[in-house]
């Protein structure tokens, strides 16, 4: 190889790594909003915690007054309030590109609402009004509705096989083993 193909090829190699690092700080999320929570699955009754990140992608400074968040299946208006819903008041302004993280506790709640629901979030801001997104589903574990029957039935089939064995094995044993006062009287009878 001559030294002008060296030279070519080194100054390709740095061509492709200053590409591929411009690349990677230019990098940018696909969506302002990203969201998730602290487990994939949740009991009835289980509090959990609902994170996200805000990406000001808008830009220009965005201020955020609210985030309202809606779980969809557990809204219900009882003792004269509405119930499966969240507002964190924030007061914040995030700069362009800036970045707004926090997180909210929630409870699944023990009633028969407690399953799957989507999360519904709408950001108020004072620029652009409100901002609305959807969560993929917090998951509720379904247990079934018969289950301590089955649970019951499964103990009682394990007691009923256990003395079925139980009769089988006394039934062999006692029959395998005669009485020596039986034999005689019956070698005598012959």
């Amino acid at each position: 190889m001559t030294k002008l193909n060296k030279k070519i090829l080194l100054l390709l190699i740095a061509t492709v790594s200053v590409l591929m690092v411009a690349s990677l700080v230019n990098a940018q999320p696909s969506q302002p909003l990203t969201v998730w929570t602290d487990k994939q699955e949740y009991g009835s009754g289980e509090t959990g915690t609902l994170s996200f990140v805000f990406v000001n992608l808008m830009g220009k400074a965005v201020t955020i007054k609210k985030i309202t968040f809606v779980y969809e299946e557990w809204s219900a208006y009882r003792d004269n309030q509405w119930e499966g819903n969240q507002t964190m008041e924030v007061n914040q302004a995030i700069i362009a590109k800036g970045v707004y993280a926090n997180s909210t506790k929630f409870t699944v709640p023990s009633d028969g609402r407690a399953k799957t629901t989507a999360v519904f979030i709408t950001i108020q801001t004072e620029e652009f009004g409100d901002l609305h997104y959807s969560f993929s589903p917090v998951s509720v574990l379904q247990s079934s509705r018969y289950m301590d029957q089955i649970v019951m039935l499964f103990t009682v089939q394990i007691l009923a096989i256990g003395i079925a064995a139980a009769a089988i094995a006394i039934t062999i044993f006692l029959s395998a083993r005669r009485p020596s006062v039986v034999w005689k009287t019956e070698e005598e009878s012959k």
